[in-house]
């Protein structure tokens, strides 16, 4: 501001003053906060003034690491930004690091220094965060262990490795499982160490010797320190049993007028809950009603028991049957076993199985044909097949009978049928002879595999042993005395012969004679030889007995006797004789 003296008197005719005008508009510089995801690629930093300015602002932009360093988490940047004059902001990029590990969120410091310009303040910083895309997700995992595993490894674990310690608080809750009786309860602490991914947390299994369904219980890590997206997490630890009991249905064998068949329901070892099982019957060859009564029921094992017993009603009828059986069912409704189902069986023995029989039967020769009955002693509910042979004894096939193989079946409900076998009638004498029948079940329910009978056969044709009369005279030497069969033997026939006093006498009219007369099969006649007396003495007609007695061979008497009948050859003749005699003779 000049003033000159226009009029007045001054020492001097001018000046000049100056005015000093102070900005109250000066800008403020500064440099933004940011905050950028680690893949953001870089990071775009406001540098700015609060209001225009009339001159460019020339700010020097440097970094300084923080707890994100360079050249880990971003590139230290020195630029000069420059703000032209009449505009407010330019960005300053500084590149950002995207690693894989993760780490909490990171900072650095990006400060402006003014070079030039108008600012109201000569520098400034801002701070660039850095938010990680790697931040780990801690878990703990689950794990199946087996009850006698000793001790179950629980990993503790996060997804990607961390740039410093990840500190996890482990615990313990029960669920089905409990502590002390399946696991000891466990409170630790579990570190993940910077640039690692697991750590393991070991916690005791309870071995015991009771089946148990398969239980858990679950670990909880709950994140003390370090960086991770989530502050915890659970896991569950599944006990798998060691114990658990097989379930069985026993199987039986009861006689069938045993009442009712007790069926043995079993665990193999106690199990810490009931075991509730269904029991349904199946037929077999037994059926309901006839052999045994359907039960439906439900088996109720009681925990720490290992068998209850289930009743079956068995049928007792009057009817020989085989062997029979039906099916028991075991359903586990609930419980613990290793398996679900199992089945017994109930076999059913007869009380009333019949006896096969072949039956003695006793024939003429000339009867023809014999009729043999096979027998069971009461009714099968099943047809009985019995093989019959025939072995020679003392008749032989062909000579006296017919070798027979046939088969005879015994219809179910029925007890005999008969099997006929030829005899041979022949004319020879025999003894009495026999051959055996054979039966063998070849099928159906007997209580004896096997049976034999005898027919016996009689003789039509039995000879008759006779000893003939003789009459001889006394001067005959000696009488042959015939012994004889009516009809030739198949075998010898042997007589003792033996001589018995009547009015003949021995010595005097004959030799006593005891010997034996054998009679060749196939012959009729012997002639025994007994020694006659001849003397000199007249004496009437006399006689003596000859016996035969049978000692073997086959006749239809015993014995028989003859008369020995001896004519005299010394009768005396009487005569008168003639007499000549005087009168007075006397």
């Amino acid at each position: 501001v000049t003033g000159t003296v226009a009029s007045g008197n001054t020492s001097n005719p001018t000046d000049s003053g100056t005015v000093t005008i102070t900005d109250n508009d000066t800008p403020a510089m500064s440099v933004g906060d940011v905050t950028i995801a680690e893949d953001g690629g870089s990071v775009s930093v406001p540098v700015s003034i609060d209001n225009p300015s009339s001159v460019d602002t020339v700010v020097s932009i440097t970094t300084t690491d923080n707890s994100a360093t360079d050249p880990n988490d971003y590139t230290t940047t020195t630029v000069t930004a420059t703000i032209p004059a009449g505009q407010t902001t330019v960005n300053v990029s500084i590149p950002i690091t995207d690693d894989v590990v993760g780490e909490p969120t990171e900072d650095f410091t990006v400060t402006g220094t003014v070079a030039s310009g108008n600012t109201s303040n000569p520098t400034d910083s801002g701070t660039v965060t850095i938010t990680d895309n790697d931040t780990p997700a801690m878990s703990v995992g689950d794990v199946t262990i087996a009850e006698d595993g000793g001790s179950v490894s629980v990993p503790v674990s996060i997804d990607n490795p961390s740039s410093v310690d990840t500190v996890v608080s482990i615990t313990t809750v029960d669920n089905s499982a409990t502590d002390p009786n399946d696991y000891t309860t466990t409170t630790v602490t579990a570190t993940i160490p910077a640039g690692q991914t697991t750590v393991n947390v070991s916690i005791p299994i309870t071995d015991d010797t009771t089946g148990e369904p398969t239980e858990d219980f679950t670990v909880t890590g709950t994140v003390a320190s370090g960086n991770t997206s989530n502050p915890t997490d659970s896991g569950t630890v599944t006990i798998t049993d060691n114990d658990t009991p097989a379930m069985s249905v026993g199987d039986v064998t009861i006689a069938e007028d045993g009442g009712s068949a007790s069926v043995p329901v079993s665990i193999d070892n106690p199990s810490s809950v009931d075991t509730v099982v269904s029991i349904t019957t199946t037929d077999n060859s037994a059926t309901d009603p006839n052999d045994y009564t359907t039960t439906t029921v439900t088996a109720t094992i009681p925990a720490g028991q290992t068998t209850v017993n289930v009743s079956i009603p068995i049928t007792d009828d009057v009817v020989g049957e085989p062997t029979e059986d039906f099916t028991v069912t075991g359903s586990v409704a609930s419980g613990n076993t290793s398996n679900p189902t199992d089945s017994g069986t109930v076999t059913i023995t007869d009380n009333d199985t019949p006896a096969m029989s072949v039956g003695d039967v006793t024939i003429a020769e000339d009867g023809g044909s014999v009729s043999v009955p096979v027998s069971i002693d009461n009714p099968s509910s099943v047809d009985t097949v019995v093989s019959i042979t025939t072995t020679d004894n003392s008749a032989t096939n062909p000579n006296d009978y017919t070798t027979t193989t046939v088969t005879a079946t015994i219809p179910a409900g029925q007890t005999t049928v008969n099997v006929s076998i030829p005899i041979t009638d022949d004319v020879v004498g025999e003894p009495t002879e026999d051959f055996t029948v054979t039966g063998n079940v070849a099928s159906g329910n007997t209580s004896n595999p096997t049976d034999s009978g005898t027919v016996t056969i009689t003789d039509n044709d039995t000879p008759a042993m006779s000893v003939g009369d003789v009459t001889i005279a006394e001067d005959g030497g000696s009488v042959s005395v015939p012994v004889s069969i009516d009809n030739p033997s198949s075998v010898d026939t042997v007589v003792s012969i033996t001589t018995t006093d009547n009015s003949a006498t021995d010595p005097n009219d004959y030799t006593t004679t005891t010997v034996t007369a054998t009679i060749p099969a196939g012959q009729t006649t012997v002639n025994v030889s007994i020694p006659i007396t001849d003397d000199v003495v007249g004496e009437p007609t006399e006689d003596f007995t000859v016996t035969g007695t049978v000692a073997s061979g086959n006749t239809s008497n015993p014995t028989d006797s003859g008369t020995v009948t001896i004519t005299d050859n010394d009768t005396p003749a009487m005569s008168v004789g003639d007499v000549t005699i005087a009168e007075d003779g006397g």
